[in-house]
């Protein structure tokens, strides 16, 4: 018979606030081993003393039957002096020291909790925070690593007896539970009428009576809710302003509220079922609505008939999800669906604190009332939206549910760390340590002085939560940007280098980090703004990338936009710059740049970054044929008031910038077709453009304007595909990189996706990180990894 060792394990991946120490525990127990598992920083660590045979039959059940939220990446084992355990126990946790520690993201009420929720009888029944070691909050209550209930916020809330006696015992499934918690020891709801004044309600003491008292504020707000009132809810990652979206009165109210004329909302179904009476869900679907994330997901609606439908009907998508803690469940089994909309006004970050909320409500006559808890919320995160492109999940933002958990990426130096500040819209930062890029909660627009805060307040936590102090920071080109300029104060304050990099390379990047990619790949890069290396606005842009060097082969050619960032908004003055570049023949007029040539690779576009000198006279320029839409639209933009002052402007040079942005075409051909003018919020004659090709797509012939439309997006797959084609044979790879906010665009995306292949191309596409500018800092980062290899 073999003898007897100790060995110390090592395990890194999600393994802190998933039950895991309490699964080993009950594995030790099954196996008879003894011993000891602990957290330490962010990792777990067991010391067994046994046969080398058994503990590695124990590691091998250990790994194969592991909790469902968890993840393991790396496992190490080693031989140490012998230690003598009477039993096998879990040990007090120790801070643990520099090692790469990964933490869960929060994680959704799972069935065993929602079951007892529903359950009379059982302790929990009707528990509006109900939790177990797999499921409740997790990143958005925790102050420090390791993973412990005196580490978060629950340690306000200390356990009664019975919730002790579960923690405490081995076989339960609450065993180790950190969130653990009873309608007498946990948070509690907490209604708060409009009017502060009012006279506080009584606090029951016993069970029974919190049930009632829980079960008649739910009662009241879903009457508020149901008479057409707003009330703030206080959800696992902030608040929520809730709302009837049956009810058109409330939703205008909403709006009011909001400062949001036309951007659709979120809704809140109370189940899948119920979400496939308004949507079309197709499993995959299914899968990521039910999943632990919970994220917001754009399905395509039904056709609703009847005028209560109004406000779902204005979209093709509804951004639908389910509820994630048992609180949702409670208020949506009284009134469903809801819309559950961010509590902020537009651009502001969202409200998580108590204070603020009952200011807001003071000061807005259309707030009903609070429904709140005790519980503090740490870490503000909104919901992640995502969608299903290509049959599989794509994330559009990337937020509660996910984050903190990190990507991986591949061939990053062992200990390098590094700071990537991301972009100036719809901003996340990252954070590396090794091959683990930590990517931030989503923080929106970097334009206001409270979302700056965030976001500073945000660095400085991450970084200690995970122990990192990096060696580098990598930031966009643009100069004004303020994510540019706080990288800037950040390397100078930590005595570390700084890299740029370039917008639409960054997003190529993060393509090539997500997906791994080696050797040399095509980057095609669409969006809507980016700052360019040659004093232009770039946002049509295909590199030839590897590593950390780009090329740039090719881009939309430059046409003149007036008024510079009104334009963004602006798609009227879009249209009649394409208009006056037709009529004076410059997009169909042959040039230097424009034809086959392409740059020599010999001629880098920078090791780093994109260099000014590198791009000049060497990419060729493409311009795609709308001669049929502009002559569908001209002469109803020409016949405008406003149409005479910017071609003026146009004419004479005056206030315009050059742009190759496949943003501002997709808007121009929006205003060209007559579908919308003027982008109310983001990306919104993007968005009614492509809604425009998909009623072509069901009812070709039906409409000239969206036959056009759909004809749009052929040609630009087409253009893609054609240009890759070029590449190809020039470099010698038929790997492709899809980024940037214009494929999150489902029928071009699919449609290219599609052509490419059948051209033996292999595409690839951002899937963990958005297409748009959410993904910016993994691709900076990637690109700092690599430079700081070479």
């Amino acid at each position: 018979m073999a003898a007897e060792q100790s060995e110390r394990i090592k395990l890194w991946g999600i393994v802190q606030g998933v039950g895991f120490r309490p699964y080993v525990a009950k594995t030790a127990d099954r196996f008879n081993m003894k011993g000891h598992v602990l957290n330490t920083g962010g990792l777990v660590e067991i010391i067994l003393t046994d046969t080398p045979e058994r503990i590695s039959s124990f590691m091998d059940f250990l790994i194969e039957n592991k909790p469902a939220p968890a993840e393991i990446v790396h496992v190490k084992r080693e031989i140490i002096s012998h230690r003598h355990f009477d039993s096998f126990t879990i040990v007090q946790s120790g801070e643990g020291d520099d090692e790469i520690a990964m933490l869960p993201a929060d994680l959704a009420i799972c069935p065993d909790c929602l079951r007892e929720l529903y359950t009379e009888g059982n302790p929990r029944f009707q528990h509006p925070f109900i939790s177990c070691m797999l499921c409740g909050p997790r990143y958005t209550i925790i102050d420090r690593i390791p993973y412990d209930r005196n580490n978060t916020s629950m340690t306000d809330f200390p356990m009664c007896s019975s919730c002790s006696n579960e923690y405490a015992n081995l076989t339960d499934r609450r065993y180790h539970a950190q969130t653990i918690s009873c309608h007498d020891c946990g948070p509690q709801l907490i209604w708060q009428a409009r009017e502060i004044t009012s006279p506080a309600q009584d606090q029951p003491t016993d069970f029974t009576d919190i049930r009632k008292r829980n079960a008649a504020i739910l009662d009241n707000a879903a009457d508020v809710l149901r008479n057409g009132g707003i009330i703030a809810f206080k959800s696992v990652g902030g608040y929520n302003l809730i709302a009837d979206p049956l009810n058109q009165n409330a939703v205008n109210k909403l709006r009011e509220v909001k400062m949001r004329e036309s951007k659709p909302f979120a809704v809140m179904f109370r189940s899948a079922e119920q979400i496939e009476e308004f949507c079309h869900a197709a499993p995959t679907e299914i899968r990521l609505l039910e999943s632990s994330a919970r994220p917001i997901l754009l399905l395509e609606r039904r056709k609703l008939s009847g005028n209560k439908y109004d406000e779902l009907r204005k979209n093709r998508f509804i951004g639908s999800y389910l509820p994630s803690f048992a609180a949702q469940y409670m208020l949506l089994d009284r009134i469903s669906p809801l819309i559950f909309t961010s509590a902020n006004l537009s651009d502001m970050p969202m409200i998580k604190d108590e204070r603020e909320m009952m200011s807001l409500m003071e000061a807005n006559r259309h707030i009903d009332g609070m429904l709140y808890n005790d519980r503090k919320i740490r870490i503000r995160a909104d919901d992640s939206v995502a969608r299903v492109i290509d049959n599989q999940p794509q994330m559009i933002r990337r937020s509660k549910g996910y984050a903190p958990v990190p990507l991986h990426i591949d061939s990053a130096p062992d200990g390098t760390m590094i700071f990537a500040a991301g972009s100036q819209l719809k901003n996340s930062f990252a954070l590396t340590k090794g091959s683990f890029a930590y990517m931030s909660q989503f923080f929106g627009d970097m334009d206001t002085v409270e979302n700056q805060s965030l976001y500073e307040e945000n660095v400085d936590r991450l970084a200690k939560l995970f122990r990192i102090k990096p060696d580098i920071a990598v930031c966009d080109k643009h100069p004004l940007y303020f994510t540019t300029k706080f990288a800037q104060a950040y390397a100078k304050k930590n005595d570390i280098p700084l890299i740029y990099v370039q917008h639409h390379h960054a997003h190529v990047a993060s393509v090539m980090a997500e997906n791994n990619v080696h050797g040399k790949i095509i980057g095609v890069s669409f969006d809507g703004t980016g700052y360019g290396t040659d004093g232009c606005i770039w946002g049509g842009e295909f590199f030839i990338c590897g590593g950390a060097s780009a090329y740039r082969i090719a881009h939309l050619k430059y046409v003149d936009m007036p008024g510079g960032d009104s334009s963004v908004k602006d798609a009227f003055r879009s249209a009649l710059s394409y208009v006056h570049a037709f009529d004076n023949g410059y997009l169909y007029t042959a040039s230097a740049s424009t034809g086959d040539s392409l740059p020599d690779e010999s001629v880098p576009c920078g090791t780093n970054t994109l260099t000014d000198d590198s791009i000049s006279g060497c990419c060729r320029e493409i311009a795609v044929d709308i001669s049929d839409i502009i002559s569908f639209g001209k002469e109803r933009l020409l016949s405008s008031t406003k149409a005479a002052l910017v071609m003026s402007a146009l004419d004479n040079g005056i206030n315009t910038v050059k742009s190759s942005s496949m943003g501002r075409l997709f808007d121009g051909v929006s205003a060209l077709l007559g579908i919308k003018e003027y982008n109310d919020y983001e990306g919104q004659c993007a968005i009614m453009l492509e809604d425009a090709a998909a009623f072509a797509q069901k009812e070709p012939g039906q409409s000239r304007s969206c036959d056009l439309a759909l004809s749009f997006h052929y040609r630009i797959s087409d253009m893609i595909v054609e240009q890759c084609l070029k590449a190809c044979r020039h470099f010698g790879t038929s790997q492709v990189a899809l980024s940037g906010g214009t494929f999150q665009n489902k029928i071009l995306m699919e449609d290219v996706l599609s052509k490419l292949r059948n051209h033996g191309f292999q595409p690839y596409y951002n899937i963990s990180v958005s297409p748009n500018d959410g993904g910016i800092a993994l691709g900076q980062a990637y690109i700092a990894a690599h430079s700081s290899c070479q």
